[in-house]
């Protein structure tokens, strides 16, 4: 009596734990390619999970690869960032100053080639209840650590005439402080960020259904719906690239559906769909002016809905298992995020205008997952009261558009109880 009691403690202290818990392949610790099982005969599990990030890049709207601060424009104009302003205004006045020195926009002057290193590792906890056999409650809190380091400005401006004079003298010289003050304190350098990201709660229903055929032993049924709740460090619209650690204040519903066929005793095929749907809100974010503005160069900011398109996970999988306890995972996950709109709280700008912003639009990840892992419980007595389970995974995205990515390796600890 007394070892269940402890047992129990545990389990509601570690689940208060977690409780307090873009285009980007950031760690989502329910993804159903690397989460920690969820075994029937338990209580409780609770678990940790970490990843780190190499070989960051990017793919642009062809699928190229870029550098992760290339993915929406090759590079940044400095003169168009300055159009849409009022005359009277700072951003206009410094426009009519350099047109009147002859400084028009031929596609080198004033203009940068940007490179950076986007650097990240990523951790998590998480943990589920399983009751009345097929039923689980989840929880997944995630923790990010991220930088931009190395950020490089290359200005590509000519000094040949004096157009090109007047662009150095008085935007390009001191550039990122003209951009501080035009663009009410937009940072260009490095920086970094840690953070929470969005407290996800699930609830599965998972189930075995036994197959007597000579190959095809059994089928496992599982769905599963969601919610995101907005706890994520949200996106620092004055610093550029700074992306939110989650859906930047938006809540959702995530919906999936998995099915796992196991034929003889060690191989399984499974498939699965997940679908999520952020609810559209309102905050401080910086948006386009003019049609010819670049993205990292946006110096207006405002009060803007942001309505989120859908977003899709697709993932197919082939495991060897029941080797001693060990396994072998092999998958493909496609992710895709349809556009998103802006309806701007304000009459100053065009809303036209703002929704050109290349950031918007659809983004999609094409993914390799590879999984080991190692079950304890097959060298345990039924009726042991603690089992572990451990896996290192590897997530290598190698196609995608308009998507900042980086190859990553991880770990996972469990322990059901």
């Amino acid at each position: 009596m007394i070892e269940k009691y402890f047992l129990r403690k545990i389990a509601v202290i570690a689940l208060l734990i977690s409780g307090t818990n873009f285009g980007m392949s950031l760690l989502r610790p329910y993804d159903v390619m690397i989460r920690p099982p969820l075994k029937p005969g338990g209580i409780f599990q609770a678990a940790f999970m970490a990843e780190h990030g190499f070989n960051d890049h990017g793919f642009n709207a062809c699928g190229d690869h870029v550098n992760v601060l290339q993915i929406w424009n090759g590079d940044q104009d400095a003169l168009s960032m300055l159009n849409g302003f009022p005359v009277t205004s700072d951003q206009g006045k410094l426009a009519i100053l350099l047109a009147a020195d002859g400084a028009n926009n031929d596609g080198t002057r004033g203009h940068f080639k940007v490179t950076g290193d986007l650097n990240n590792n990523s951790f998590a906890v998480t943990s589920h209840v399983n009751f009345l056999d097929s039923w689980y409650f989840s929880a997944y809190l995630p923790i990010y650590n991220m930088m931009l380091k190395n950020v490089c400005w290359q200005n590509q401006t000519k000094d040949l005439s004096e157009g090109d004079q007047s662009v150095r003298q008085n935007l390009t010289n001191s550039f990122f402080k003209n951009v501080a003050a035009l663009g009410d304190g937009l940072y260009l350098g490095d920086w970094t960020r840690t953070g929470i990201g969005d407290l996800v709660l699930m609830m599965d229903w998972q189930s075995d259904f036994v197959q007597h055929k000579p190959l095809l032993k059994n089928t496992r049924v599982n769905w599963r719906l969601g919610l995101n709740l907005p706890t994520g460090l949200r996106d620092d619209e004055n610093k550029i690239f700074a992306v939110p650690f989650g859906a930047d204040g938006a809540y959702g519903l995530i919906f999936g559906f998995g099915l796992e066929l196991t034929y003889g005793c060690y191989v399984k095929l499974g498939g699965d769909v997940e679908l999520q749907h952020l609810f559209g809100n309102t905050r401080c974010r910086r948006i386009k002016t003019n049609v010819d503005q670049t993205e990292l160069l946006l110096l207006a900011k405002t009060n803007v809905y942001r309505n989120y398109g859908l977003l899709q996970r697709f993932n197919l999988w082939a495991k060897v298992c029941n080797f001693w306890g060990c396994g072998l995972q092999i998958g493909y996950q496609f992710l895709k995020r349809v556009d998103d709109s802006f309806a701007l709280r304000s009459q100053d700008f065009s809303n036209n205008i703002a929704n050109t912003a290349i950031s918007l639009e659809d983004w999609t990840v094409h993914t390799a997952v590879v999984k080991l892992t190692y079950d304890f419980a097959e060298y345990l007595m039924p009726e042991a009261k603690v089992r572990p389970y451990i896996s290192l995974f590897s997530r290598v995205p190698f196609n995608g558009k308009r998507a900042a990515v980086a190859s990553t390796i991880g770990g996972l600890i469990a322990i059901d109880f």
